[in-house]
């Protein structure tokens, strides 16, 4: 469907694409080739609809670049009528699993050498979305724990600030178990737990009840013996920012890790600077 060359004169290596891009719907009518001149990351976003925007405001943040022609070439799919993952996982809703292959579909026609799906509950159908087209796609959860072994390898015990849907498919649980570490989580509370208050805060708007519902989450995660935190979720960032205020233990979000893993895996040449360009940047505002 795509190919990739790199010019053996560039050190960098040059990538070319060639994709056929299909927006009739028809598998027939096809428009003209297109070339791009570089890696083409797509992303599967709508997954809420402010996903994609946080996952691209890292993307831009930690991609080492001196102007405008440095930055990634990116396709964006966002269908916000996807049904509701948590739902599907925890009370037999609509599956979106076909609106989700859809757009991996769409991305893997259009030409894209990578994709990246912001959302974590999402991840719980990776396997269906990996073999819907023939471009690779990131395990968000895979880019989370590169960086725990980055930061802090030594975290035995690692608190996820996610969806019930989440915690309940089980990704954070098998990938970190593999390496050593164990999972805490707040579900135990049910209708009392604050992750969920939280995340329902975000999606209605209502910001200063969404942290302080997260960042009590945060502080019993700790209380329960929590040796750094994870993200789990893109709406617990846009609550609490990079940091938990009165939290002292490493924090991971999930969606700029995946973004950092965007970078490393298109810029191989370039190893470690998406870390020092994100710190940088944080440090310049």
């Amino acid at each position: 469907m795509h190919t990739a060359s790199a010019s053996a004169g560039d050190p960098g290596g040059t990538w070319v694409t060639r994709a056929s891009l299909d927006t009739s719907g028809s598998t027939d009518k096809r428009l003209e080739r297109r070339v791009v001149m570089s890696p083409l990351l797509g992303v599967l976003g709508g997954m809420g609809p402010a996903a994609a925007n946080s996952f691209l405001a890292s993307l831009v943040e930690h991609t080492p670049a001196g102007r405008d022609q440095d930055h990634i070439a990116t396709i964006v799919y966002s269908d916000p009528e996807t049904p509701d993952r948590s739902d599907a996982i925890l009370a037999g809703g609509p599956s979106p699993v076909p609106a989700m292959r859809r757009g991996i579909e769409f991305l893997d026609r259009s030409g894209c050498d990578l994709i990246a799906i912001p959302c974590n509950t999402a991840h719980q159908w990776f396997d269906e979305l990996a073999a819907a087209g023939s471009t690779p796609i990131l395990h968000i959860v895979d880019a989370v724990l590169t960086r725990i072994t980055h930061d802090a390898p030594q975290a035995g015990a690692v608190g996820i600030l996610a969806t019930d849907g989440t915690i309940h498919s089980g990704i954070y649980q098998r990938r970190l178990a593999a390496s050593g570490h164990s999972v805490l989580d707040l579900t135990d509370l049910g209708a009392d737990n604050p992750v969920m208050a939280g995340i329902r805060a975000v999606k209605a708007g209502e910001l200063d009840h969404a942290r302080a519902y997260l960042t009590k989450a945060a502080e019993m995660l700790v209380t329960r013996g929590a040796q750094g935190l994870v993200f789990g979720c893109t709406d617990v960032a846009a609550a609490l920012g990079a940091t938990v205020d009165g939290v002292d233990v490493p924090v991971w979000d999930s969606s700029e890790a995946l973004a950092i893993a965007c970078i490393d895996r298109i810029r191989p040449d370039r190893p470690d600077q998406a870390l020092t360009a994100g710190e940088e940047a944080r440090e310049n505002r």
